[in-house]
């Protein structure tokens, strides 16, 4: 935690330093009332010697009260605002580094925390660090100066009374300090258990055609009651904790300053010391036991933020596997465009080999198919391609040279890939379009939906480009999400067109037009697909098996020599040449 605050807090050290020294002043005015109130006791009110004008003395020992009364006002509006400030620029600060740092991890480092532990990370964890930030600058710097300048004016005012409320000031912080050692490990399990309720509600709510489709709202909701059964188990003994440790430590600190009463009295009685000195102790000891009271709350907010900032150090400990050169661009003077030689991946140690020993060449304005069963590799190639992972072994070329020579981007500007699932966010059509391409004209946009086969649905929703999209694009079927997922990419009018399993919610007859028009475009398109009848027209085929690669040809080269192709063919009563 303290690497964080460290890291986060040091450009606004002058706000904490002015924090701390406000804070200083404000305990300082606090500490001198007590004083003055027993000077008003004791020289005053109670000496029979002194010659002035009592009650003009005592006037002006009250101006001077309620001058440290406006002064200590004054300063704490000042303090308070600026550990607001400042707590809300560390929270703030950190949200965005961790966002910014989670989109510099490879998908290897990304497939280690969960989406929903993510979440809870940048949004809950952060706001404990927040809050913790905020009441350290108000009550860390206030209650150890009212500690120890409460105790050193109980010594001044007489030393063995002040040992005898130091010792029970020591009891009381150890009691808070066992406390939070116990409370930072609870902690550390909510926010477990909030990731993992998170998680199944994140789970469920997306999902929740599926659920209501195979009639699992029963299943579904005994997970989530479960899940917060032991969040809510676990709260509890946080919060009974908390609870029990004001009272506890307020009914301590009563029966000390019982203690203290009964001390100062007899003190009193034997002529030790006087009126004015017992209120004083009091005045003095109330303060310090407020103070510990004030800890006990910070006790609790130290825990969270501890526990919090160690989740969100894990996340910032990770490092992206991924390596960059300083290619800044690409240079296009091979004919062949890409090259795998001898790929090898592993998703991580103990798992089998996505791919294994792979190797082949396309050249620029190509058209490659890929093709193979479930768990054959194909889109882990097309993952190695994007350089979403980095090879295990072997080299990927593109342009000539190894994509890790290029910077961070240059690659990816290269490439338009539409994922195999369609994602699209929340707003309207033509700001989905201009992900792929800021700026993009709305004649670019519809040409792009044209040759997308999307144009039709477009224009009959009323809106155009303006339609709204819901979140998780909730409001359009499988193969509009499909065809829109399609046309940004051509929108982004990249060199190279990617699309893993892209059209598989398409029908037969739109898919059609859709290869048609994809075949006029001077692009080297790499066309991943469970279909045969997709790829059959392309210049070669890959064809994948268990992650290796067992022939490359075109339509009839593999159909009359490669097992499985013709056996793929087969099953989807697609033949020879007859039918290309």
């Amino acid at each position: 935690m303290i690497k964080l605050f460290k890291r986060y807090l040091t450009k606004y050290r002058g706000f904490v330093i002015l924090g701390t020294i406000l804070k200083a002043l404000e305990v300082a005015w606090e500490l001198l009332v007590p004083f003055i109130i027993r000077y008003m006791i004791d020289d005053v009110v109670e000496n029979p010697t002194f010659v002035g004008d009592k009650i003009s003395e005592l006037l002006k020992c009250g101006g001077v009260l309620i001058a440290l009364a406006v002064a200590g006002l004054l300063t704490t509006l000042c303090a308070q605002y600026i550990a607001a400030r400042v707590a809300q620029a560390f929270g703030c600060d950190m949200r965005n580094d961790l966002y910014r740092h989670i989109n510099t991890l490879s998908f290897k480092e990304l497939d280690q925390v969960s989406t929903a532990s993510l979440i809870t990370r940048i949004q809950t964890d952060t706001v404990n660090m927040q809050n913790g930030v905020g009441m350290i600058i108000r009550m860390l710097m206030r209650a150890p100066i009212i500690i120890i300048g409460a105790t050193i004016m109980c010594f001044i005012i007489n030393w063995k009374i002040g040992f005898f409320i130091m010792g029970f000031t020591i009891l009381l912080l150890i009691l808070i300090y066992g406390v939070m050692i116990y409370l930072v490990p609870l902690t550390h399990r909510t926010q477990v258990e909030l990731d993992n309720v998170t998680r199944i509600s994140k789970e469920n709510l997306g999902g929740n055609r599926v659920v209501r489709a195979f009639n699992k709202q029963k299943y579904e909701f005994i997970r989530f009651v479960d899940g917060q059964k032991k969040l809510t188990n676990i709260q509890t003994r946080v919060a009974i904790i908390e609870s029990l440790l004001n009272p506890l430590t307020f009914l301590l600190a009563n029966a000390i300053a019982l203690l203290v009463m009964y001390v100062s009295g007899t003190f009193f009685l034997v002529g030790g010391i006087t009126k004015g000195d017992i209120q004083a102790f009091l005045s003095y000891f109330t303060q310090i036991q407020l103070a510990v009271m004030a800890s006990t709350i910070l006790a609790t907010l130290f825990a969270k933020a501890y526990a919090s900032s160690s989740r969100v150090n894990e996340v910032l400990a990770l490092k992206s596997s991924l390596t960059y050169g300083t290619v800044d661009k690409v240079t296009y003077n091979d004919p062949t465009i890409i090259s795998f030689q001898n790929v090898s991946f592993k998703y991580n140690d103990k798992a089998n080999a996505a791919l294994e020993n792979v190797s082949f060449t396309i050249k620029q304005g190509e058209t490659v198919g890929i093709i193979g069963g479930t768990g054959s590799g194909k889109t882990t190639l097309i993952n190695l391609l994007n350089r979403f992972y980095d090879v295990s072994s072997g080299s990927i070329f593109f342009a000539s040279r190894d994509v890790r020579d290029y910077a961070p981007g240059v690659l990816n500007a290269e490439l338009a890939t539409v994922m195999q699932k369609a994602v699209l966010f929340n707003g309207s059509i033509k700001e989905n379009m201009r992900r792929g391409k800021s700026g993009a004209s709305e004649e670019e946009i519809s040409q792009a939906l044209k040759i997308a086969q999307a144009s039709d649905f477009v224009a009959k929703t009323g809106k155009g480009l303006d339609y709204e999209i819901y979140q998780s694009a909730k409001n359009l079927s499988g193969g509009q999400k499909q065809r829109l997922n399609i046309a940004r990419a051509l929108v982004k009018n990249a060199p190279v067109l990617i699309l893993d399993d892209s059209s598989s919610a398409l029908d037969y007859k739109t898919e059609a037009n859709l290869r048609h028009e994809l075949r006029k475009l001077d692009k080297t398109t790499l066309i991943i697909s469970q279909r045969a009848i997709s790829i059959m027209d392309a210049d070669k085929i890959l064809v994948l098996d268990k992650g290796k690669l067992i022939d490359v040809g075109t339509h009839d080269e593999l159909y009359a020599r490669c097992a499985l192709y013709h056996e793929i063919c087969v099953s989807q009563d697609i033949e020879g040449a007859k039918h290309v």
